[in-house]
């Protein structure tokens, strides 16, 4: 058996980090106070799944501790509960997955709306050989729009015999209306002494030798995470030989500090095959791609703190390493370590989306370094103690002459311009620019019902808004007739009359080599990447 499996918490005592949550549970346990309904978020690994199968053990644990009329009750009469024994039918029922009362659902498998309809069709049924019919719902926020409204139908007016935990990593995808009817439980990563503790305790019960310095680095490694911690650990120890921290660094490609260097730099100097490199280097080794992409971000953090002015305290490096970071942020603008961080940021977000993780990666690369080479970032925006010298030199008093009042007959009105056609005013309401306003809200609409269009419909531009038709630009031909798939079109159509209240028809066009970007959009948004540019790269990349 796997490690994680082996040492996952089986009562609250168990659980890492999380104090806060676990008190909370054993005080409503031991009152009776038992939710209909709780709502378990916070990062991966940190304990929602564990803490939910703990609580359906607690809930319909079998031990005999009962009163004169044969239930356990509190002071009040109510049913009591506390810490499940793991010893009763119940308990090892639910320990190995074989208890009828305990139904998991993986939301990303099953969340369509006839999938959550039969479940609401079988909640009306009593619990087989418990109290309690326990649902536990993973990944919630990985349901379809239609699939939330029934599963709200269900909370509103769940039945006595039902629980329902949900859990999730992305709470702010969840609809407010289900957040608002359960018990909310925010899970924390755990602090890296806890962790720390954690891995040692394990590796001397597994007769695991490991360096300090190695403990260490996983701890790093995990992010907070027990899974992550303990799993890693798991992995290092198949040699049976003494875990050193250059044996953690190989499998989580943990870069040393010099190959963020190098990856960055190499972005500074719009070298995006020498970065791209690197990329596929960490492929080939089969590492943790995500982990890479998130040391980038914290490298280009703290490069944007030396561009703000940061003090060397704060920024936790060695005095070396400092000074190459320092000699290394005057190669970027702000503007520029701005961007990078943002889209260094997108694709952390999109890498769950891609069937290639490095793809998100290699795409923000690319559009860099185009940006770069294109002369993108000039006079865009000055460095902010520019901006401030210049804000300090035109903060003086302005002096207004003082002038008698303006006679009617200074007033000259211009001539208003007749419109060249009243029919095409009267389709539309809205300019682009205040369509703009709206876009991000559209996005949020699409990603809530279909996360992949969305992430489609993020590249394209918009070339214009006339009368009751939007025209958006892609890139890639694929991308167009994705879109313009009939069940897909008819969803773009529904979902941005329900945001600006009007039937609009969206089409779109393919880019053509000579296309340019709309001025109107901003920067940071803008993807400047051409499909024969994109074609030439990967042959040059990729062919090897």
């Amino acid at each position: 058996m796997v490690l994680y499996r082996k040492y996952r918490p089986q009562n609250f005592s168990e659980l890492i980090g999380q104090d806060h949550i676990v008190n909370t549970l054993l005080d409503q346990l031991q009152s009776g106070r038992i939710s209909h309904g709780y709502l378990f978020s916070g990062p991966k690994g940190t304990g929602k799944t564990s803490t939910a199968r703990i609580l359906a053990k607690a809930v319909n644990c079998q031990r005999k501790q009962l009163t004169k009329t044969g239930q356990r009750s509190n002071v009040h009469g109510q049913m009591s509960f506390s810490e499940p024994c793991n010893k009763c039918t119940s308990c090892l029922a639910i320990t190995d997955g074989s208890h009828l009362d305990l139904i998991e659902i993986d939301a990303a498998s099953n969340r369509n709306i006839d999938d959550i309809r039969d479940l609401k069709e079988k909640i009306k049924l009593s619990a087989v050989s418990s109290r309690y019919k326990v649902y536990i719902i993973d990944e919630v926020h990985m349901l379809h729009v239609f699939s939330f409204n029934a599963l709200l139908k269900t909370l509103e007016e769940p039945p006595s015999h039902a629980i329902f935990i949900l859990c999730t990593t992305e709470i702010s995808k969840l609809p407010k209306t289900i957040i608002s009817r359960v018990q909310k439980f925010a899970f924390r990563r755990a602090s890296d002494e806890t962790l720390k503790i954690a891995v040692e305790k394990i590796a001397k019960r597994e007769n695991i030798i490991i360096d300090k310095d190695a403990t260490e680095a996983i701890v790093k490694a995990s992010d907070g995470s027990f899974r992550d911690a303990i799993s890693l650990l798991d992995q290092l120890s198949t040699s049976g030989q003494k875990i050193g921290k250059h044996n953690v660094e190989i499998l989580t490609v943990a870069s040393d500090w010099e190959r963020l260097y190098v990856f960055v730099e190499a972005l500074a100097q719009g070298k995006a095959k020498d970065a791209i490199i690197i990329i596929e280097d960490i492929c080939k080794a089969q590492a943790d791609i995500s982990f890479f992409l998130k040391e980038i971000i914290l490298f280009l953090e703290k490069l944007l703190f030396i561009k703000i002015g940061f003090e060397n305290e704060f920024l936790e490096l060695e005095k070396d390493q400092i000074n190459k970071l320092a000699e290394l942020a005057k190669k970027f603008t702000f503007l520029q370590v701005q961007d990078l961080l943002k889209s260094f940021l997108i694709s952390e977000n999109d890498i769950r989306m891609y069937p290639l993780p490095q793809i998100p990666l290699v795409l923000a690369v690319c559009k860099y370094c185009m940006n770069s080479e294109n002369n993108f970032y000039e006079g865009l925006q000055k460095e902010p103690s520019e901006i401030i010298d210049n804000f300090k030199k035109s903060n003086k008093k302005i002096e207004l002459e003082e002038k008698g009042p303006v006679s009617s007959k200074q007033v000259q009105l211009g001539k208003q311009p007749h419109p060249k056609s009243s029919k095409k005013s009267s389709n539309t309401n809205l300019s682009i620019p205040k369509f703009e306003k709206h876009w991000k809200e559209y996005l949020d609409k699409i990603r809530s019902i279909n996360s992949q269009v969305m992430a489609i419909l993020r590249s394209a531009n918009i070339v214009k808004f006339e009368g009751n038709v939007l025209t958006l630009m892609v890139y890639y031909k694929f991308h167009k007739d994705k879109l313009e798939e009939p069940k897909i079109s008819t969803m773009l159509h529904g979902a941005l009359e329900d945001i600006i209240g009007k039937s609009v028809r969206v089409v779109f066009v393919l880019s053509t080599k000579e296309d340019k970007l709309p001025k109107i959009l901003q920067a940071s948004d803008v993807i400047d990447v051409k499909q024969n540019d994109l074609e030439t790269a990967a042959v040059e990349i990729f062919s090897k």
